[in-house]
């Protein structure tokens, strides 16, 4: 039995419109979805991108609050501790020797050092001083020159111990002094 004429006909060009169909709709979508997986794509990069800008502003917001400290800082440091030439010197020589012999050492000689700091307007004064007393006179000894109102810095100590149970100390301080008017000098000073 054959079959009737719509089926042998008609059939296949249904089966061919819907194959079209198919080609077609598939031709329309494709691109959209390729589209739609890119635009997903850059969004998560974009996403990545300000995650990546957003660390970075807090590293810089960090950076630039450190540096208003370190500038505040240096502010006070200059504006506070640090005394002119003219105004310090001669009061801070005399601060060390007698914080020396506050707790009962004798100080020998002085000797003092100056140099230019380097990138700073200021001067740095090397004084070395050598002391003679007992251990516990040394220890008062530093103890007060780090409580002292005075900014001063403890670069090296060298004890040795003597007869009579004397101890011998050989200490290097360092007080700083403004340049006046910011003026750098070409070259340290010598002893003085």
């Amino acid at each position: 039995m054959k079959a009737p004429l719509w089926r042998r006909r008609l059939l296949p060009v249904v089966a061919v419109l819907l194959g079209l169909n198919l080609v077609v709709l598939a031709v329309w979508t494709a691109p959209r979805a390729w589209r739609m997986r890119d635009a997903t794509a850059r969004a998560e990069r974009a996403r990545a991108e300000v995650e990546r800008l957003r660390a970075a502003t807090t590293v810089l917001r960090l950076r630039a609050d450190a540096i208003r400290a370190n500038a505040a800082d240096l502010e006070r440091f200059y504006g506070t501790l640090v005394g002119t030439e003219k105004a310090e010197l001669l009061p801070t020589l005399e601060a060390i020797e007698d914080l020396a012999r506050s707790p009962g050492l004798q100080p020998g000689a002085r000797t003092v050092r100056r140099e230019i700091v380097e990138d700073a307007p200021i001067e740095r004064v090397a004084v070395t001083l050598p002391l003679e007393g007992s251990y516990a006179q040394l220890v008062r000894f530093l103890s007060e020159v780090e409580r002292s109102p005075r900014f001063l810095t403890v670069d090296s100590v060298a004890m040795r111990r003597q007869d009579r149970g004397e101890t011998s100390l050989q200490v290097e301080l360092s007080a700083y002094l403004r340049q006046p008017g910011g003026a750098r000098k070409d070259k340290a000073r010598g002893r003085t």
